[in-house]
């Protein structure tokens, strides 16, 4: 039996071809778990951001979904206004049934209550920045633990403080949607050496 050799160009080629489906195939819809292993309940005392930090890590898209998890509990769509007072009177969107899925389709904000209203004061409350299809800059949508909206840094400090946690996180999350294609580049110049 008689075996082809591969060329190292053909071979180099093949591996771009490959990470550039996987850097493209990366930007589909995605669903996040809200809280992650934490999931959709009252955060500890000495915790209240928890749901902020989780928001400000993650980059959320239109056509991406929230999946809440919880137990005895609910999850509701409120305006601006319900959240920060958290009235749940006139939510947009409940679900009570322990697991719902949340579509995000629109860019925006989007805010999220538990529909106890002491749950929510506790801090079991979401702030979900959804960007524009092809929209690299990110506002923090993360609140200081006292969810003020008095507190929030006014709108002439830099995007992306390096002082700020949330701001290094969604520096690192900019940094990271263009790490696929820059691969495949440092790739193509280290394999098509001659």
């Amino acid at each position: 039996m008689m075996m082809k050799m591969t060329s190292p160009l053909s071979l180099c080629s093949l591996m771009i071809i490959v990470l550039c489906i996987r850097a493209v195939a990366s930007e589909g819809p995605r669903v996040f778990k809200v809280g992650d292993e934490f999931e959709w309940r009252v955060p500890l005392q000495n915790d209240t951001s928890v749901y902020s930090r989780w928001a400000s890590i993650n980059r959320f898209h239109i056509g991406d979904s929230l999946s809440f998890v919880y137990d005895k509990d609910s999850v509701m769509e409120v305006d601006k206004w319900g959240f920060y007072h958290c009235n749940a009177s006139d939510p947009i969107t409940a679900f009570d049934n322990g697991n719902s899925t949340f579509y995000l389709d629109r860019p925006g904000l989007f805010y999220f209550i538990s529909g106890s209203n002491a749950h929510c004061t506790s801090g079991q409350r979401l702030i979900v920045e959804v960007m524009h299809i092809h929209h690299h800059h990110r506002h923090d949508a993360s609140l200081p633990p006292s969810m003020s909206p008095l507190s929030a840094s006014s709108p002439s400090e830099s995007a992306f403080d390096s002082h700020d946690p949330a701001s290094s996180a969604a520096a690192s999350s900019l940094l990271a949607s263009f790490f696929p294609p820059f691969a495949a580049l440092l790739v193509a110049l280290f394999c098509c050496q001659p």
